[in-house]
C-alpha cells in the first residue's frame, strides 16, 4: 500500500509539473467562454430549478436525489471509500493496478481540495442565498475570506466528484458515461440545494476533471501499454 501510495504522489507530482500549463490553456479560456456565456442565467438557473419537470425527472425527484448527494458525495465517499473498494478488491484479485487505482483517487482528492479550497477563499464568491436576500450580488468577488456564505466559487463536491470520476473513467473507459451522469447529478445537487451557481459547478467540474487526468496520466500509460485492456494486471508494477 505504502509502495502504490508513494507511487501516485511521485505520478502526480511528476503530471503537474509537466502537464499544468497546457492544462491551464485550456482551463482558463474555458472558464472565461462559460463565465460569458451562462454567467447572466446564474440566479435565474438556481430560482428555476426549483420548479423543473421534465418527463419522470421533475423537480420534487431532482431533490430527492440532491438530498442524498448533498449528504453523501464528498471526499469522504468519492476518495475513501471508492479508493478502500478498490484497494481491497486488488488485494483480493491480487491485482497492482487496482490497488494503484485507490491510492491515485486519494491523492487526487488531497490535491484537488486543497486547490479547490485556495480558490474559494481567494475569490470570496457570495453563495446563492446571500444574493437572494439582497446582500450581495451574484458576481461580486470580495477577495480573501474564510466565511463560509463566502465561498461559493468553485462548487467542492463538483470538484471532488470531477476528480474521482476521471480517474475510474481514465482506469476504465467503459465507465466513462455513469462517471459523467455521477459528476453531473452532483453538480446538478449543489445547484438544487441553493449552495452554488451554475458557473461555480461548471468550473469545479472543469477543475476536478483537469487535476483527475492530470493526476491518472500513469494509470492511463499503463492501460494503453497493456492494450487498452482495463483492469491492465501485469503493467500495474511499473
Amino acid at each position: 500500500m505504502l509502495k502504490h501510495l508513494r507511487r501516485s504522489f511521485r505520478d502526480s507530482f511528476i503530471g503537474i509539473k509537466s502537464y499544468w500549463i497546457p492544462a491551464l490553456k485550456i482551463f482558463i479560456p474555458f472558464c472565461i467562454i462559460t463565465g460569458l456565456l451562462i454567467g447572466s442565467y446564474d440566479e435565474r438557473a438556481v430560482l428555476e430549478i426549483s420548479t423543473f419537470g421534465y418527463g419522470w425527472f421533475t423537480s420534487e425527484r431532482l431533490y430527492f436525489i440532491a438530498s442524498l448527494l448533498h449528504k453523501y458525495a464528498d471526499f469522504i465517499i468519492f476518495n475513501g471509500f471508492l479508493g478502500l473498494c478498490f484497494f481491497l478488491a486488488g488485494k483480493i484479485r491480487n491485482n497492482p493496478f487496482l490497488i494503484r487505482i485507490a491510492t491515485t483517487l486519494l491523492v487526487s482528492g488531497i490535491i484537488s481540495g486543497i486547490g479547490v479550497q485556495i480558490i474559494k477563499l481567494s475569490s470570496g464568491r457570495p453563495r446563492p442565498p446571500l444574493v437572494q436576500r439582497g446582500e450581495a450580488h451574484a458576481w461580486q468577488f470580495s477577495g480573501p475570506t474564510l466565511k463560509a456564505k463566502w465561498r461559493s466559487y468553485p462548487s467542492g463536491h463538483s470538484a471532488t466528484a470531477a476528480t474521482a470520476c476521471t480517474v475510474v473513467a481514465i482506469a476504465f473507459p467503459r465507465l466513462i458515461p455513469l462517471s459523467i451522469l455521477i459528476a453531473a447529478l452532483v453538480g446538478i445537487s449543489r445547484i438544487a440545494y441553493n449552495y452554488h451557481y451554475p458557473t461555480d459547478v461548471i468550473h469545479g467540474l472543469a477543475y476536478g476533471c483537469m487535476i483527475g487526468y492530470l493526476c491518472s496520466w500513469k494509470l492511463l500509460k499503463i492501460r494503453k501499454r497493456s492494450g487498452n485492456k482495463s483492469p491492465p494486471i501485469p503493467a500495474a508494477n511499473g
